[in-house]
């Protein structure tokens, strides 16, 4: 497995007040008073989703649960937002890449 294996890709947005967020590498998203919750929320997902497929007993469906990916325009949505970012400040918007836990890495 590559180490770029273990690095998730995720974004989040303000608006009406709360924060929405998704990671794109296992479609999942959260809703959050504040950035820094939100980044908790989702890594605490990640971690839940992928003990809770690594304990699943159909084992023939782990490699499609584990490459379960956002729709097309959520990626588009990233890679605009990865673009801006290097170009200039963006407030209420945010991009996070959290790792996969390496505990559970270990289960592998």
């Amino acid at each position: 497995m590559r180490p770029s294996n273990l690095i998730l890709r995720c974004y989040g947005y303000r608006s009406n007040g709360k924060w929405y967020g998704v990671c794109l590498d296992f479609n999942l998203a959260a809703e959050a008073a504040s950035p820094e919750d939100l980044k908790n929320k989702i890594c605490d997902m990640i971690e839940s989703y992928i003990e809770t497929v690594i304990d699943t007993d159909d084992t023939d469906s782990i490699s499609d649960l584990l490459s379960r990916k956002a729709p097309v325009k959520d990626w588009i949505v990233y890679y605009l937002l990865q673009i801006a970012s290097g170009l200039k400040d963006l407030p209420g918007k945010i991009l996070f890449q959290p790792t996969i836990p390496f505990r559970l890495v270990s289960h592998f």
